[in-house]
């Protein structure tokens, strides 16, 4: 397994992953809604991993949507149901800067997340284009365990939560992180090649609930 990592940032950049990676790599038709582009494209949903998710009403495997995205990938990490909350708030009378204020995961940040890219070495995804139906189905097993181990160690060994003046504070994030995971079957050039783009929130929730 080989991982290639990148940063995310809310504006360009997310627009970006938003036009091409979560439809494959492949160029995104105008104004087709996200889950079309996907079954043109010939992969599937995107689905939500992590421990975090039930801080934030999402389960394991449920499918990501464009604008849970565009919440907490585009808009500097609000709640992935902020448009949700918001309405709701407004409906009951609140202000609207209370209701934006509702929706926010702690302070807006630029960088929204970070694109981990994992694929099998050349021999294993050889393996995999040239094999038949069940030699796909256990290497696409493995892969996926892997991926799976891969953000268990990540959130039990690497993110850490700074906070407090000059990030004095540092603790691992109790209840895990959230993250996008995206399956692909082709690389840019067309050619067979088995990975998945996961889009790691940089959003943790600290001891006290924030």
């Amino acid at each position: 397994m080989t991982v290639d990592i990148k940063v995310i940032r809310a504006g360009q950049m997310y627009r970006y992953y938003l036009r091409q990676t979560v439809v494959g790599d492949g160029r995104r038709p105008a104004r087709t809604p996200l889950r079309a582009a996907q079954e043109q494209a010939g992969v599937p949903a995107g689905r939500w991993m992590g421990r975090g998710l039930a801080a934030l009403g999402l389960a394991p495997g449920e499918e990501v949507t464009e604008a849970q995205l565009r919440n907490l990938f585009g808009e500097w990490g609000r709640h992935p149901y902020a448009d949700r909350i918001e309405a709701d708030l407004l409906a009951a009378g609140e202000s609207p800067k209370k209701a934006f204020k509702a929706g926010a995961l702690g302070r807006q940040v630029a960088v929204t997340g970070v694109d981990f890219v994992f694929r099998p070495q050349p021999t294993i995804y050889l393996l995999w284009a040239l094999g038949d139906e069940e030699t796909r189905r256990v290497i696409e097993a493995a892969h996926e365990r892997a991926i799976v181990r891969v953000l268990e160690w990540i959130e039990d060994e690497v993110a850490v939560i700074r906070y407090g003046k000059d990030g004095i504070f540092r603790v691992r994030p109790p209840g895990g992180l959230v993250a996008a995971r995206f399956r692909h079957y082709e690389a840019r050039s067309g050619m067979p090649l088995l990975h998945d783009h996961l889009l790691l929130s940089v959003k943790g929730q600290r001891l006290d609930g924030k």
